[in-house]
């Protein structure tokens, strides 16, 4: 296995697996309305940032994942990471999805005065999809590993994926016939 593969799952999601210290990582980089956000998968990233601003930044520096972005037009600038990147020493543009504003409250006012909710509901329908393709992709390789239905943890996978397919219908209905489409901002 090469030291860093990616796979195009939508024209907004691209998952990535990228090793560091003999160890495979995976991330998401999907496009919100913002940009790219990087976001990494692994238990161990998340349990442990520094870990995770680790293997971040030498993702950032590793050349093929700077030829995919080039491949795929993405610039650096365009990229947040839900990792606090910001003693990387590279050109990205990453920030910490989860640092304060300075302002949370003028924030959160902009947000509601620039998307109307139907728009909120259609991007956390577009998040949920891409986690549902995400764990369809690890099904079928479980499916082609030899695992099946009767694999517990083939279940496990199963069970999340109908989660993810529950939360998408009540998500979607959501924004039914009764709410006026043509609204923009002010929930």
């Amino acid at each position: 296995m090469d030291a860093f593969q990616y796979e195009l799952t939508s024209e907004t999601t691209i998952n990535l697996k990228y090793e560091y210290g003999g160890e495979y990582f995976t991330f998401s980089l999907y496009r919100d309305d913002r940009g790219w956000v990087l976001h990494p998968f692994d238990g161990i990233l998340l349990r442990n940032p520094a870990m995770c601003s680790l293997v971040a930044q030498e993702l950032f520096k590793h050349k093929p994942f700077q030829v995919m972005l080039a491949k795929e037009g993405i610039l650096f600038t365009d990229i947040r990471s839900t990792v606090n990147l910001d003693n990387v020493n590279t050109p990205v543009a990453a920030r910490n999805e989860r640092e304060s504003y300075d302002n949370p409250a003028d924030d959160l006012m902009e947000f509601v005065q620039q998307h109307s909710v139907e728009e909120v509901i259609d991007y956390e329908c577009s998040l949920v999809e891409n986690r549902i393709s995400f764990y369809r992709e690890i099904l079928q390789r479980m499916f082609m590993d030899n695992l099946g239905p009767s694999d517990p943890e083939f279940q496990k996978v199963q069970d999340i994926v109908r989660i993810y397919e529950h939360s998408l219908d009540k998500l979607s209905s959501l924004n039914g016939p009764n709410l006026d489409a043509g609204r923009r901002g002010r929930f």
